[in-house]
């Protein structure tokens, strides 16, 4: 039986209210976590800590593979391409799995007409993981630090 919920988008959801309002992710996961199922309770939180882990990287690849960002009310959906990323290149669900659930993700944030955005810029990064890796190996954000602290880094230790 399916859920009636979507974990990606629930994710999606926490991680916009972290980094776009302040809030905290230790204290709105057990708020969230509360009328999820069990065994999906993991899943969540690893969703959910693992795309700030991993922030300027999942970033970098959507800056590579979007002409234009998504800003205003459509930002959410950018969160959830994020999730789709680290799913895709840090998780073992299959990728058939992860694309889908990311895609129905937009469904269950009221955004079904961007489904095919997201499947695109999703299916995109799932061709070109291996150059985009390699490119991101080269370059400054692969350091997982804000620029302002690399570059007082740098200054520091020339």
């Amino acid at each position: 039986m399916k859920n009636s919920y979507n974990l990606r988008s629930i994710a999606a959801r926490i991680i916009s209210q972290v980094l776009d309002q302040g809030q905290s992710l230790s204290a709105l996961l057990p708020e969230y976590q509360r009328d999820i199922n069990p065994k999906d309770k993991a899943l969540l939180q690893e969703l959910c800590f693992g795309v700030m882990r991993v922030l300027p990287e999942l970033e970098w690849y959507s800056q590579q593979l979007m002409a234009k960002p998504l800003t205003g009310k459509q930002r959410v959906l950018h969160y959830l391409i994020l999730v789709g990323f680290y799913q895709l290149r840090y998780t073992r669900i299959p990728a058939h799995a992860a694309l889908s659930e990311t895609v129905d993700g937009a469904v269950a944030l009221k955004k079904p007409q961007l489904k095919g955005l997201i499947n695109g810029v999703l299916r995109q990064f799932q061709r070109q993981e291996q150059v985009l890796s390699e490119r991101f190996a080269n370059n400054e954000s692969r350091w997982l630090h804000p620029k302002w602290l690399l570059s007082r880094i740098q200054a520091a230790y020339p």
